[in-house]
């Protein structure tokens, strides 16, 4: 039963910032994409975990497409960097804006030209090189983004800082996950139950961002 719970906090782990959001009067402009982030993973993770538990929930035959659950991680992926890189340029520092508002476009094409050139969008495999290059790219916006706050005079403590706990908690999250996205495609080739572990560090992370993204909605942030 435990197994089946944690399996799952994929999904209901959102519920815990959507719970803040909801009770939030009023989001920040830059606090938006992050919102939006929360809903579209919901909805994403209960689909591949629906695809995942399809058997033991008893459902009927799925389509040959819809056998694995993979390519919703490459959904996922787009979103997070997407919904992450409008946060963070939304945030308003003057700090590399150009390239912040580069990147998302970038990944895009990025993503564009491996799915038609290099591998299968609807693979039986997640994309390692689609995820860690995710992965990197949201570290780069963490890493610019408290450069910005050393830089910056400001007599406004760090954890009061406009997005400080999103970016704490991102920043975990792709720190920690960047070498198992990177290997994992390899994992799941030679030590499939390492892989498995491994992933359990993934939704290990994915709660603490769900739980850091519910502080920040928590907070009296500025507008």
């Amino acid at each position: 039963m435990l197994r089946v719970i944690y399996d799952w906090s994929e999904v209901w782990a959102l519920l815990i910032p959507l719970f803040y959001i909801y009770k939030a009067k009023k989001t920040p402009v830059y606090l938006k994409p992050v919102k939006v982030f929360v809903w579209v993973s919901l909805i994403l993770n209960l689909a591949q975990m629906i695809i995942w538990y399809r058997l033991k929930l008893h459902l009927p035959e799925f389509p040959a497409i819809l056998q694995s659950n993979t390519f919703i991680y490459n959904l996922l992926s787009a979103t997070r960097l997407i919904t992450f890189s409008l946060f963070f340029i939304l945030l308003g520092q003057h700090f590399m804006p150009r390239i912040k508002k580069i990147i998302p476009f970038g990944f895009l094409l990025f993503m564009i030209i491996n799915f038609i050139f290099y591998e299968q969008f609807f693979s039986v495999a997640i994309s390692s090189r689609i995820l860690a290059t995710e992965a990197a790219l949201l570290l780069f916006y963490c890493i610019q983004y408290f450069i910005f706050q050393l830089i910056e005079s400001n007599s406004i403590s760090l954890p009061k800082q406009k997005g400080f706990w999103v970016v704490i908690g991102l920043s975990i999250y792709v720190a920690v996950n960047f070498f198992i996205f990177l290997f994992y495609e390899y994992l799941t080739d030679s030590a499939k139950t390492f892989a498995v572990d491994m992933w359990d560090v993934h939704n290990a992370v994915h709660i603490i961002l769900c739980i850091f993204i519910a502080i920040q909605f928590n907070q009296k942030n500025d507008k």
